[in-house]
């Protein structure tokens, strides 16, 4: 199978069948939410140390870091707690900080990662709408299904519904390793998207197979179906491309996320050592 047809199949099959990837970044302060997504904002990663919560009740905005999250304890402050406030347990005790000035100083620390994860979003969108169009192709190319062989219409049929549900997973999995901000987290997401790839590129040679035999019984057919591949071959150019800028930004959100969660991390230091955290009793 030639690489352009693999490159179809690992970066478009993510929003095979009109489903989109939707790209959310790891950031603390309320980050503006795509116009389909529900309100509430929540990032979570399970890092070492303890756990933290960076919550804003205005903006309906939650950033978790740590495996040992009260998040009762974290509703309950929020109802009697007006803006925004960060949460945090330290040696078993759990603790609010309110100090306008620390809080100003974790927002700051989290916006290279919030703009990055802007950035993937947009990209996001991009391969949305080259998806879509290549999905609107591969319907074309099943919609001639009637005038070919009944048992390879019917192949065509299930493996179109094989890649699409293949798609919505690399789609998930994509977001899963587009938010990660562990490095097993990330790694976990990278092989399930390598996994998932693979399947898809096994269906797509099926396809290609299926298409062959197609070929043989109408080559008339067979000149259209060529007509539509070299279309999805020229959309696959720019998704190429969006892929590769995914990656870097990806690797540059990393980092970001990292560095944001040292700058949080010593604020709450600073917030003890200095008594500007409040002990929740």
């Amino acid at each position: 199978m030639s690489t352009s047809h693999r490159l179809i199949l690992s970066l478009a099959g993510i929003l095979l069948g009109g489903s989109a990837l939707a790209v959310q970044p790891p950031q603390p302060p309320a980050p503006p939410a795509p116009p389909a997504a529900p309100s509430k904002q929540i990032s979570i990663s399970v890092e070492s140390g303890d756990g933290y919560a960076l919550v804003d009740g205005r903006k309906d905005s939650v950033t978790m870091s740590g495996s040992d999250i009260d998040n009762q304890q974290i509703k309950q402050l929020k109802q009697s707690i007006k803006g925004q406030f960060l949460w945090f347990r330290d040696q078993g005790k759990s603790y609010v900080v309110q100090d306008p000035v620390l809080l100003a100083r974790i927002n700051e620390a989290w916006k290279p990662s919030q703009q990055l994860g802007e950035q993937m979003t947009g990209l996001g969108t991009q391969m949305s709408a080259h998806g879509k169009a290549m999905g609107e192709l591969g319907s074309k190319m099943g919609a001639r299904q009637g005038k070919v062989g009944t048992r390879e219409s019917e192949q065509l049929r299930l493996l179109g519904r094989q890649q699409q549900e293949l798609g919505r997973k690399l789609g998930e999995a994509s977001r899963r390793q587009a938010l990660a901000t562990s490095d097993a987290a990330r790694r976990t997401a990278e092989r399930d998207v390598e996994r998932l790839q693979q399947q898809m590129e096994d269906a797509q040679e099926q396809m290609e197979e299926a298409n062959e035999r197609i070929a043989a019984i109408h080559e008339s057919e067979a000149q259209q179906t060529e007509a539509i591949s070299r279309q999805m071959e020229q959309r696959s150019k720019p998704m190429e491309t969006l892929g590769k800028q995914m990656s870097d930004l990806g690797r540059q959100q990393e980092k970001a996320a990292k560095a944001a969660d040292k700058t949080t991390r010593q604020a709450i230091a600073q917030s003890l050592s200095e008594g500007k955290a409040k002990l929740v009793r």
